[in-house]
């Protein structure tokens, strides 16, 4: 017997040449619990529904998606956003921050369509230039309606209504969460699809 620290280590601690089987039985238990630990995670992450205003599915209707990003009031945050999707029919606007949307030129090519609402609009509008098409919709109303009839007739695999601001609420709602919840509200009356037969 092996003494440590005024402790006895019975002969057959893994530290020991005839341990071995114990040390193979501890990593097997440790492997396992992995393997569980790995599909619970993975479950739990599908089936998490994200974080209000961040990044939310709201909907997807006839093969758009509609995401509810508001919590991006500036561009740094809006191009975490638009970094996410290849074909955006982008909702922007509000009151803008200082340096605007002139950081996301990297993210033109991603958008088919700016829809421009709030005090921003006009700033937007001189920054996205001729390089991104753009219209001023003014409320948010507007521009959840023009950007599902867009998409809807462009039919574009991948498509996304985003709601990523790159401004602030102020302008139009008390806060992004006022401003996020008025988007749900939209999309949610937005007409669905009719089923052939129907």
């Amino acid at each position: 017997m092996e003494i440590i620290h005024d402790a006895p280590i019975p002969t057959n601690s893994p530290r020991d040449a005839t341990g071995s089987a114990s040390v193979s039985r501890v990593s097997n238990a440790v492997t396992d619990t992995q393997k569980t630990y790995d599909v619970v995670g993975e479950a739990s992450l599908q089936s998490f529904p994200g974080l209000a205003h961040r990044q939310e599915l709201i909907a997807t209707i006839d093969g758009v998606r509609y995401v509810n990003d508001s919590k991006a009031t500036n561009a740094d945050a809006a191009a975490k956003a638009l970094a996410c999707y290849e074909t955006v029919y982008w909702i922007a606007g509000g009151l803008a921050k200082e340096g605007g949307i002139v950081s996301l030129s990297a993210y033109h090519d991603r958008i088919r369509h700016a829809f421009l609402i709030g005090e921003a609009a006009p700033a937007f509008a001189d920054t996205l230039g001729s390089q991104v098409p753009h219209s001023r919709s003014g409320e948010l109303a507007a521009a959840v309606m023009a950007a599902h009839e867009l998409a809807g007739r462009e039919r574009r695999p991948g498509a996304v209504v985003l709601l990523s601001p790159a401004a602030a609420s102020f302008d139009q709602f008390a806060n992004f969460e006022a401003r996020g919840d008025e988007f749900r509200r939209l999309v949610g009356a937005l007409p669905k699809p009719r089923l052939a037969g129907a």
